[in-house]
């Protein structure tokens, strides 16, 4: 399935920056407090407070996407459309571990 997918390099970069955004999480779970912001689209105050261990669900929505796009690129017949699904995967990748670390660094005690 991924032998026939244009830019694998994207896919496989995609999902090696989900993996080290959960390792990422779990390296520095000592340095962060038991409750971090992360659901921003939430009322200010509690609500958006998400255990540490929540910090998973960005890298962890952003691999799903990437295997979604890989099994939907697998139907599709245009080249375009399979290049488009590649790039998406790694933009949101990049997107979902720019998140984790930024609060990580924004929350954790150094």
């Amino acid at each position: 399935m991924l032998k026939k997918l244009p830019f694998r390099g994207y896919v496989y970069s995609a999902l090696a920056l989900d993996l080290i955004a959960v390792l990422t999480v779990f390296l520095v779970k000592n340095n962060l407090p038991p409750v971090v912001p992360l659901l921003y689209g939430r009322p200010a105050g509690n609500e958006q407070l998400i255990s540490t261990y929540g910090l998973i669900l960005a890298p962890i929505a952003a691999a799903i996407i990437t295997i979604m796009n890989i099994f939907l690129a697998s139907y599709i017949k245009d080249e375009f459309i399979k290049k488009v699904f590649s790039v998406a995967s790694l933009f949101v990748s990049v997107l979902a571990t720019i998140t984790v670390i930024k609060i990580v660094l924004l929350v954790g005690f150094w």
